[in-house]
């Protein structure tokens, strides 16, 4: 047992436990986790706040009860609040030792305790009417059972607490089919600066437009989940109390854990780099967290057996976790072949390229554009107009080499005006590309992308005939004129170093680091680092601070900043974000050129030349 950093059973306590009940443990002893530093829900942590600010406007009389960080206090003001009458409270404390919820916004009227837990998530209720929740038969739908097990988790404390009012629980969530209007979009939002005396600190935004409109003249859609509550209560109660029975004394004791393919993504499997923390996937699975290359490891190591089974579960349950112990009757379906090269790959330490590859590559008419996009989708719009979640494209970065033996010519654009970008950003990509050649991605997030802007432009009347023209020929031509370079890597391409992965942040640092001569390609001048590139890209000074944009959450945060933040008026913090930006997303791109390069350079056979098929 370990000292707990809280002896309270916490909403989100819970959601972490029911996720793996071990977590709890690493949780509240404070393990060291990769959600510490986890950029992405960072982002959407903002967005979230930015939604309970919309949420409570809605409640003008409503009063935030203080006192967060002494629950018992908390609770006791809260209880004082309920009793004084009806009124709209924002974070209520609900004690029930060991659990507590703090709830988003607590409404008394009369008899009733009206319970509305705030998510940034989103839901159109012209999809499914009358059950926006439930699934086509009828149950609670998958992606919906963690927000709703929270809400029920908050009203069985609420009744319990209350048991003389009548619980209804509700769920705010943003409503997709409204459109923004000038009092709800992203810039309406700003961020209160953090005190300097409080290390821990809930992030708090403000509403800059009028209170009163935006009450009126909202995108949030708040329904009723009596019924969904109703069908989970008996559940979550018995789960809670289970998780309950763990915390004791301020202390919590370790529930033991069931290994399997569902270790693969937790936030306690440190990086190497981390190894000298506490490492709760170390704990959870002792020397076989160190087996290199580990099963978890393995392309699509969740098709293992079929889905019937779940065979890291098995290998850990009898000491193994190594390539070598992975069972043959296992290796099956599509992906078996693509599992086979990766564990003969990883056994003699060489990389594997299909003897095809260079056939494929060398079939594609020049001009050869490496293309690259940098765009959002945020629940609170940048633009009037716009739907929530509805997408914008801000940057694309060009590598191009228009004959072959020919030089790397670079190109950009990055959206720098107050306005809605895409069709700007469409038409400049068009006039670079044109419609000769061929154009390389990583993925289908542009095609994505540019469908997206296809549908906006009819949806608007936006008359550009030839845009309208050349993003259909675009869209169609994806495995002819457009090729993916993600799919040919996974059907043609293996190194040790991907560990199963064939993201471009796995792909390229392998190449670079199998082979020193794409470092001398133009595209790389004055960057230098012996492992990883995306390391080697320079902080700039931002202000008092310095930053660094190194993955896409950061591209969108900075573009944000630049846009819409603090640096919107300040012309040199503004031009640094510009040049972060830039940096980063021209390096996606000239990573794609490495890859291609390193493809097309003469080899011998393909090593493993004996496997036969078409990998999947």
């Amino acid at each position: 047992m370990t000292p707990s950093s809280s002896p309270y059973l916490t909403k989100s306590d819970f959601k972490t436990a029911r996720e793996c009940p071990t977590k709890l443990f690493y949780k509240k002893s404070r393990y060291a986790s990769r959600l510490d530093e986890d950029p992405y829900l960072a982002f959407l942590a903002d967005g979230g706040y930015m939604v309970e600010t919309m949420a409570r406007a809605l409640f003008p009389e409503g009063r935030e009860l203080q006192g967060w960080e002494n629950p018992e206090e908390a609770a006791r003001m809260t209880q004082e609040a309920i009793e004084g009458g009806d009124g709209t409270f924002f974070e209520a404390t609900i004690l029930q030792p060991p659990r507590l919820a703090r709830i988003d916004i607590l409404g008394r009227r009369g008899r009733v305790l009206e319970l509305i837990e705030v998510k940034s998530t989103s839901l159109d209720p012209g999809e499914n009417p009358g059950a926006p929740f439930r699934g086509s038969r009828g149950g609670i739908a998958s992606a919906w059972r963690p927000y709703l097990e929270d809400v029920t988790y908050q009203a069985i404390l609420l009744e319990r607490t209350f048991p003389q009012f009548e619980v209804r629980p509700f769920l705010c969530v943003i409503d997709k089919s409204k459109r923004a209007t000038d009092g709800t979009t992203f810039d309406k939002f700003r961020m209160i600066p953090p005190p300097a005396d409080q290390p821990r600190w809930r992030a708090e935004f403000e509403y800059l437009g009028d209170p009163a409109v935006l009450a009126k003249d909202h995108l949030l859609a708040i329904v009723d989940v009596s019924g969904e509550v109703a069908e989970l209560r008996e559940e979550v109660e018995r789960i809670a109390m289970e998780l309950a029975g763990s915390l004791g004394g301020g202390r919590v004791v370790k529930i033991p854990p069931h290994l399997g393919y569902h270790c693969k993504k937790c936030e306690y499997r440190l990086a190497p780099d981390k190894a000298k923390q506490l490492s709760g996937f170390s704990e959870c699975w002792g020397p076989l967290a160190r087996v290199e290359p580990h099963v978890l490891d393995l392309y699509r190591a969740d098709q293992l057996g079929g889905r019937s089974r779940d065979v890291p579960g098995e290998m850990a349950a009898a000491g193994q976790a190594g390539f070598a112990a992975i069972p043959e009757d296992a290796i099956q379906g599509a992906v078996a072949i693509r599992q086979r090269i990766q564990i003969e790959s990883t056994a003699t330490g060489r990389e594997w390229v299909a003897p095809e590859l260079g056939k494929l590559l060398g079939g594609h008419s020049y001009p050869l554009h490496f293309i690259d996009f940098e765009g959002s989708r945020l629940a609170l719009p940048y633009h009037v107009g716009m739907r929530p979640y509805e997408q914008v494209g801000f940057q694309w970065s060009c590598h191009t080499i228009r004959k072959p033996g020919g030089s790397i010519e670079h190109a950009e654009w990055l959206n720098a005006e107050d306005a809605f970008p895409n069709f700007d950003f469409a038409r400049s990509l068009m006039k670079r590309v044109g419609s000769e050649g061929t154009v390389y991605i990583w993925s289908t997030y542009e095609l994505t992308m540019l469908r997206d802007v296809r549908r906006q432009m009819a949806e608007t009347g936006h008359d550009d005939r030839g845009l309208l023209s050349w993003i259909d020929a675009f869209v169609s031509e994806s495995g002819f004129r457009v090729v993916d370079l993600c799919a040919l890597a996974r059907q043609h391409y293996l190194h040790p170093d991907m560990k199963g992965s064939v993201s471009i942040k796995a792909v390229f640092p392998a190449v670079w680091r199998a082979n020193p001569d794409v470092r001398r390609l133009s595209c790389f001048r004055g960057l230098s680092h012996p492992t990883d590139p995306y390391k080697a890209l320079p902080a700039l000074p931002v202000g008092e601070d310095e930053d660094v944009v190194r993955e896409g959450t950061g591209a969108i945060r900075a573009y944000q900043d630049m846009m819409f933040g603090l640096a919107r008026e300040d012309k040199s913090m503004r031009q640094a974000y510009r040049q972060l930006l830039l940096q980063y997303c021209g390096l996606d791109t000239a990573a794609m050129v490495a890859v291609w390069w390193h493809w097309t350079q003469p080899r011998r056979r393909g090593f493993f030349s004996r496997i036969r098929g078409s990998l999947q």
